[in-house]
C-alpha cells in the first residue's frame, strides 16, 4: 500500500470528523456556515480536530495557506459534484424520481470520497507542520473548546471577513459539541 493510500485508510482526523459531524447541531451548524459564509465544512472539522489533537490554534496566516492548498481540489472536484447532485434534486425537469435518484446517491457517494481525499491532504500537510509532539501534555476539555472556536473564527474571518453574531453563533455550537 503506498503512504497515500495508507493516510487515506488510517486517517485519524476522518475518523474525528465521522463521529463528530454526527453529533448533535453540529451538521446544521456546519451546513450553515457553508451556504452563509462559504465555508469548507472540512476545514471547520480540522480547526476541531487540531484544538482536540494537538491543543493549538490556528492562525489567520496558517489558515490562507491550507486554503490555497485545498481550494482546487475543493472548488474542481468536491463544489462541481455537490452542485450536479443538488441541480438534480431541485431542477424538475432533470428530476426523474427514483429513475434518476440512484444517480444522484452514486454522485453523493463520489462527493463523500472527495471530502476524504481532502481531508487525507489536510491530515497528511498537517502531519508535516506538526512533526513535533504537542507542546501542551494534557488541556481541559474547556480550552479545547475555545481553541476550537478561535481558530473557527480566524477561519470565517479569513473567508468572509468580518464574521456576524450569527457566524459566531453557529461556531459556538459547533465547538460546544467538542464537549459531548
Amino acid at each position: 500500500m503506498s503512504e497515500s493510500n495508507h493516510v487515506m485508510e488510517d486517517n485519524p482526523f476522518w475518523n474525528f470528523s465521522l463521529d463528530f459531524y454526527g453529533r448533535e447541531g453540529v451538521a446544521d451548524a456546519c451546513l450553515k456556515l457553508q451556504d452563509q459564509f462559504g465555508a469548507d465544512v472540512n476545514i471547520v472539522l480540522y480547526c476541531c480536530w487540531v484544538a482536540v489533537e494537538r491543543a493549538e490554534i490556528l492562525e489567520k496566516a496558517e489558515l490562507v495557506e491550507i486554503m490555497a492548498v485545498i481550494e482546487p481540489w475543493q472548488t474542481g472536484v468536491v463544489q462541481r459534484l455537490r452542485q450536479i447532485r443538488q441541480e438534480m434534486k431541485q431542477n424538475q425537469s432533470i428530476n426523474f424520481g427514483e429513475l434518476s435518484d440512484e444517480l444522484r446517491q452514486a454522485i453523493k457517494s463520489c462527493e463523500l470520497d472527495g471530502e476524504k481525499i481532502e481531508q487525507g491532504i489536510l491530515y497528511q500537510s498537517g502531519q508535516r507542520e506538526f512533526s513535533q509532539p504537542p507542546t501542551i501534555n494534557a488541556l481541559d476539555l474547556a480550552g479545547c473548546v475555545q481553541i476550537a472556536e478561535t481558530s473557527t473564527v480566524n477561519y470565517l474571518e479569513a473567508v468572509s471577513g468580518d464574521l456576524s453574531e450569527n457566524g459566531r453563533k453557529l461556531i459556538w455550537v459547533i465547538a460546544q459539541a467538542l464537549k459531548v
